[in-house]
């Protein structure tokens, strides 16, 4: 098992998902659908699992893109190596809705997706 995931990675992963999400015009009622796929398995420790699942068969279907869906799978797999589970997904994924609301219908400025923080969407945000 590797390190325990900290609330900062957490926020860290839910803004990469949320502006990938925002890049690839993911409509909203897709984040919602995530946010369920979160129950689906009765098995808490497999639910990050599923929701990967669930992400790529999204992006096949083309309701998600597949940056979204890839960057879904590795904060998911993250989560999982760290020994989390359902309430884990069901955090990341409820801060990801939050963000990927609080973005609106702004246009995002180029930014590198892979090193995205929290910290650089609430620059965002603030208009910076």
């Amino acid at each position: 098992m590797s390190q325990k995931i900290t609330e900062e990675e957490i926020l860290n992963l839910a803004a990469r998902i949320a502006v990938q999400a925002k890049i690839d015009g993911v409509k909203k009622s897709q984040i919602e659908n995530l946010l369920t796929s979160v129950e689906i398995s009765s098995d808490p420790k497999i639910s990050p699992n599923v929701v990967a699942l669930y992400a790529y068969r999204q992006a096949e279907r083309n309701e998600i893109g597949r940056g979204t869906a890839v960057l879904i799978s590795e904060a998911m797999s993250r989560l999982s190596e760290a020994g989390g589970g359902r309430e884990e997904a069901r955090k990341l994924l409820g801060f990801m809705k939050w963000i990927y609301e609080s973005l609106g219908e702004r246009r995002m400025p180029r930014v590198a997706v892979k090193e995205l923080k929290f910290q650089d969407v609430l620059k965002i945000l603030k208009g910076g």
